[in-house]
């Protein structure tokens, strides 16, 4: 119970300060249809091109998340193993500088998808970015 209320107050918490630096609050992210079969469930966040937002719950037994998301036919990778698409949308640094900026838990990722061992209610974020 301690735990839950914790968790409330930390989540209203972080809205509240997202809110007061003019970044998008929950309202904003569109939820997505799970996808996937598996007995462990992580979140993909997905801020698109144009800013849009999107949230949703991938199911998986995989062991890595790179695996899961090719699986789940969410993302594609170039032949040095950099994701170049994120849900059909491609980045490609050597046209425009594009790429997918890839974080674990609200952090920059030091590694990446194929070496991200997945852990049951993780929060990963793909975000479109020019270099």
């Amino acid at each position: 119970m301690k735990r839950t209320v914790i968790a409330i107050l930390l989540a209203a918490l972080l809205l509240a300060m997202c809110a007061a630096c003019g970044g998008n609050d929950a309202s904003d992210v569109t939820v997505l249809p799970p996808v996937g079969e598996g007995e462990t469930v992580v979140t993909l966040l997905v801020t698109m091109p144009d800013g849009a937002q999107t949230s949703r719950e991938v199911r998986t037994d995989k062991e890595t998340l790179g695996e899961a998301l090719r699986e789940a036919g969410l993302i594609a990778c170039d032949n040095q193993g950099f994701v170049s698409a994120v849900e059909g949308v491609t980045a490609d640094y050597s046209v425009d500088q594009s790429y997918w900026a890839f974080y674990i838990g609200g952090e920059y990722a030091t590694h990446g998808v194929d070496d991200e061992v997945i852990a049951d209610g993780n929060v990963y974020t793909f975000e479109y970015a020019k270099g």
